[in-house]
């Protein structure tokens, strides 16, 4: 049995209030017969309405309601309950190629022995397979914490499989309920490893040196250290959605510069598509539920509420009209909207080490309510307090009572 709140065991100590008070009036003087005692009874009734243990079993009862009080304030969780052995375990692994060729032992043993084993992404998708791997797209870890939620069974174990660098500190807390174990892979090399967009037709875009690079695929041997996988490779699906078709123009005009200038392959959409996933979504209108995998920019005097907050939204005050923006004015569109995509995909930032102390300190055990006994027991004690309490009052009573027709 654990404790919520185990420092409230110090209310203990107030046994002693009644323990003291029952010993206090067990101190009485002699009593003297004289001719007007038989007026004092009101007086001697008066008093025995006083809280006054002069007998043990009230004594006791009081004493327990403290201990009970107590104990109720402490918050108890029970396990003995489940004492069983946490024998489903369930593998998380994200799909990074140099941590499943680090882990591919254990993860296929797992696999072997029949143990549930899922990609950290969006699909949840379960493996069954390796080989599966290459038909896989490093999400990061966005839906970490989603996917959690989803398999976490009573009882189970969790074993996570991730690539420990600064992406996992840019992530809210994570809680697992149950016992879990990492499995983390931490490149030792002191390299900056760029992260880049795969372009196709062996083009990569990667930030050097401050500035967007395209890579010569004829000068391979030129290129700086690159991740193992691209953060994103294929055409960028772009939804660029306005109410005032100039606006939408200059728009579709700043994406057509930036696709030139950096071989950058877009897919434009001019209506939102159901169960399309965009890369980024450039409108003057509001928006509903976010994607974290989508980068939103959000033109004129829209009322955003919280989404204003989200780093994945750029809210503009002012519409990106010639007449009103300096912006579109000084052509500096198409530099804005590259710089949204490299703060997005977040080319800029070189993979940084984490330590142990704040891999651990990201990751919060907890236990969901409806799993917690301490939700069972608690109002079996409340029950409990208040019989004792009904007892005491009448057992007080009752020697009240039968003190006043003595």
């Amino acid at each position: 049995m654990n404790f919520l709140q185990p420092f409230m065991f110090w209310g203990a100590l107030a046994i002693a209030i009644p323990i003291f008070i029952h010993f206090w009036h067990q101190k009485k003087g002699k009593e003297l017969d004289w001719a007007a005692m038989q007026w004092l009874i009101d007086k001697s009734q008066q008093q025995s309405r006083g809280f006054r243990l002069d007998d043990l079993p009230l004594l006791v009862v009081r004493s327990l309601l403290i201990l009970l009080l107590t104990f109720l304030l402490s918050q108890p969780v029970i396990k003995w309950f489940k004492q069983i052995e946490n024998s489903e375990r369930i593998h998380l692994v994200e799909p990074s190629a140099n941590l499943v060729n680090n882990y591919r032992f254990e993860i296929e043993t797992a696999i072997k022995k029949g143990e549930k084993v899922f990609w950290i992404g969006p699909e949840n998708k379960e493996v069954r397979d390796l080989s599966s791997f290459s038909n896989q797209k490093n999400k990061g870890t966005f839906y970490l914490q989603e996917v959690i939620n989803k398999v976490s069974k009573t009882g189970a174990k969790l074993d996570l499989y991730l690539v420990s660098d600064q992406k996992l500190l840019d992530l809210p807390k994570i809680y697992i309920p149950e016992a879990y174990t990492l499995h983390t892979l931490t490149d030792s090399s002191q390299n900056y490893l760029h992260k880049y967009l795969d372009l196709g037709d062996g083009k990569k875009l990667f930030v050097n040196k401050g500035q967007l690079t395209v890579s010569n695929p004829e000068k391979s041997s030129d290129l700086p250290k690159l991740e193992s996988t691209p953060v994103h490779s294929g055409k960028l699906n772009v939804l660029v959605e306005y109410k005032n078709k100039a606006e939408q123009q200059t728009v579709e005009a700043a994406l057509g510069s930036l696709s030139t200038v950096y071989s950058l392959p877009m897919q434009i959409d001019f209506k939102s598509v159901s169960e399309k996933k965009y890369d980024l979504v450039i409108t003057d209108q509001k928006v509903g539920k976010t994607n974290p995998e989508t980068m939103y920019v959000l033109s004129g005097k829209l009322n955003s509420g919280n989404q204003s907050l989200i780093s994945n939204v750029i809210q503009l005050q002012d519409s990106l009209r010639i007449q009103t923006s300096e912006m579109v004015n000084s052509g500096q569109l198409p530099e804005f909207l590259g710089d949204a995509l490299i703060s997005h995909f977040k080319l800029d930032e070189p993979q940084k080490l984490i330590s142990q102390k704040q891999l651990k300190a990201q990751f919060l055990q907890t236990k969901p309510l409806e799993m917690n006994q301490e939700g069972s027991l608690r109002p079996w004690l409340l029950i409990l307090f208040i019989a004792l309490l009904i007892l005491e009052r009448w057992m007080a009573l009752k020697k009240t009572i039968q003190k006043s027709y003595v």
